[in-house]
């Protein structure tokens, strides 16, 4: 899977994995669907409403052609840059530059989404570009991001931590998936003659690697307390734009 860098406001680069594309193409056609069904249940509820003429197009115009017209946009900026079909598919809209995305960069996504829908344009453009954006995105400088693996991750590496964790360690986020599936196997190796040993190299390497010595702490709490700041704040920022 492709992933994209994004830079925190703390200057730290946070690697996040790119929505797939078959995922987009999936809460698209969610999306689509909805979209069929709205229309269909207002068409038939304007036939019978409908006075010969008049009330029919004011209940097409209001009921139906707005709705289809903003869905995307009013549930991007009110579902924190998801719709209906993106919260099914757990994928997000992200900034490419850390932080919120901006009403502006909700509005160029929306704006350029017919163009990017004129004989699958958009498609193209994704296909060429690895970076998950279509001309929406490179426009408005954002991306659709996968929110899945901050839930597999959590599982894997079963370390549980409660919303109300204190951070010790925020420069954990300079680790990544790979490093901290190896904290994690080290810290479980009970059974190895040299654990104590392991521990210590990892320690070593650690420090090095977030740029903190965690003065204080023996080796294996410092790697436990980076272990459980990395989850926390990995799956944090999955809940929010900057998520990986």
């Amino acid at each position: 899977m492709n992933t994209i860098n994004i830079e925190t406001a703390q200057n730290v680069l946070v690697q996040h994995e790119v929505a797939s594309l078959g995922d987009r193409i999936l809460a698209y056609l969610i999306d689509t669907l909805i979209l069929i069904a709205w229309v269909f249940l207002w068409f038939l509820l304007a036939a019978f409403l409908s006075d010969g003429g008049t009330v029919l197009i004011v209940i097409l115009i209001v009921f139906v052609g707005l709705p289809y017209m903003f869905y995307h946009l009013v549930c991007e900026l009110t579902m924190d840059g998801q719709s209906i079909g993106k919260r099914t598919r757990k994928i997000k809209v992200a900034r490419v530059d850390g932080g919120q995305p901006r009403l502006g960069q909700y509005l160029l996504r929306w704006i350029l989404r017919p163009i990017d829908s004129f004989y699958g344009l958009g498609l193209v453009v994704l296909l060429i570009n690895g970076r998950g954006q279509r001309l929406g995105d490179l426009a408005g400088g954002t991306t659709v991001i996968t929110l899945k693996q901050r839930l597999q991750l959590k599982d894997t590496l079963m370390t549980q931590v409660g919303d109300g964790h204190r951070v010790r360690f925020p420069e954990a986020v300079r680790l990544n998936d790979a490093q901290a599936s190896m904290i994690n196997e080290v810290l479980n190796k009970t059974t190895v003659v040299n654990r104590v040993a392991l521990i210590e190299e990892m320690a070593a390497k650690v420090r090095t690697a977030i740029g903190n010595n965690g003065d204080g702490l023996q080796s294996w709490q410092f790697l436990q307390s980076v272990l459980q700041d990395y989850v926390y704040l990995t799956a944090q920022q999955g809940q929010q734009p900057t998520s990986r």
